[in-house]
């Protein structure tokens, strides 16, 4: 009885071990754990970010479920909100590695700390999004938890891809996601112009506000880490900003002109009308040429370290040249 108990035991013990071909993910030694402060501006940005912390439940949403809106504007509004909202927690997971690897390069509290407030940040920009689109769609409609199109949930997880991140330097990665902040706020900005209902103008000021930091941190990232930068990285942090844009961003986030046509036709008429009807939609004829300022901005930010962003043919309009 007791050689079965210790058999049994044994057998536990064989089924608890790891395969020997299964990867095992070694967690990174943080010593030294670095306190002194190295980047003070870093630090002010982390100081602002508990200053002005909000509480997207504590926006009073009551003017969406007031509002008299057709239902097929509600079901719009809803999809518009629950895919910023999708983008949003997008940014979660791409955070969760950036302070991994801050940890594993034992960067100082400060960058920590940042990295840390964007994760959190992000995600109050998901609570925010979705409330709105529960608020929007009222009885008619909710958030989507998942996408209805196939395409859509094939495409939101291609948002941030770990190779291409860690094809990069680490402050070289940070660096491109702020430039996408910075294009994503441009959006924002119109979006809260569009909108119509205070609740729908408070949280687009009070994310645009978030973002604000996080673009500052990148144009400090830029100035004291791209100097250092060889011309072959600059080359490449280009190319990973060119190649996101058009693989990802392009396809439904920021713009519908990737789509695929069946897609991009549903998707523009119910961006259409949430803008119609001042959801906080950008109407998908204007959204190109938002992005196109955006990224001319963007190319003279980063001209003095000679970090060359290529030609994108959607944005910089060579396709119609070529045509």
């Amino acid at each position: 009885m007791a050689l079965e108990s210790a058999t049994e035991s044994n057998d536990a013990e064989s089924a608890m071990q790891p395969s020997m071909l299964e990867e095992i993910v070694q967690n990174p030694n943080p010593y030294p754990i670095v306190a002194e402060m190295e980047l003070p501006e870093v630090w002010q940005l982390c100081q602002q970010a508990r200053d002005l912390a909000w509480d997207p439940a504590k926006i009073d949403y009551s003017d969406l479920a007031r509002a008299n809106l057709p239902d097929e504007v509600r079901r719009a509004g809803a999809e518009w909100w629950s895919l910023r909202a999708w983008m949003e927690h997008g940014a979660t997971p791409y955070g969760a590695e950036r302070y991994r690897d801050a940890v594993a390069s034992h960067q100082p509290f400060e960058v920590k700390q940042q990295i840390v407030n964007f994760i959190a940040e992000e995600l109050r920009h998901h609570e925010a999004s979705f409330r709105v689109a529960r608020a929007i769609g009222g009885s008619v409609a909710d958030y989507e938890a998942t996408p209805r199109a196939d395409y859509f949930q094939t495409i939101i997880p291609k948002f941030h891809d770990e190779k291409d991140e860690k094809a990069m330097s680490f402050f070289g990665g940070l660096a491109v996601n702020t430039l996408f902040e910075q294009l994503s706020g441009e959006l924002l900005q119109a979006r809260y112009e569009n909108a119509r209902f205070e609740s729908i103008r408070e949280a687009c000021k009070l994310i645009l506000r978030d973002e604000a930091r996080h673009i500052q941190f990148g144009r400090i990232v830029m100035r004291r880490f791209f100097p250092a930068l060889s011309t072959e990285e600059k080359a490449l942090l280009g190319a990973k900003v060119s190649k996101k844009l058009r693989g990802s961003l392009l396809n439904g986030v920021y713009a519908v002109v990737n789509l695929p046509e069946d897609e991009r036709k549903r998707s523009s008429r119910n961006r259409a009308l949430a803008a119609e009807y001042g959801l906080g939609a950008t109407h998908p004829d204007e959204e190109m040429g938002i992005i196109k300022t955006a990224l001319d901005k963007i190319r003279e930010d980063v001209a003095p370290w000679n970090v060359p962003i290529p030609a994108i043919p959607e944005v910089d309009g060579l396709q119609k040249a070529a045509a």
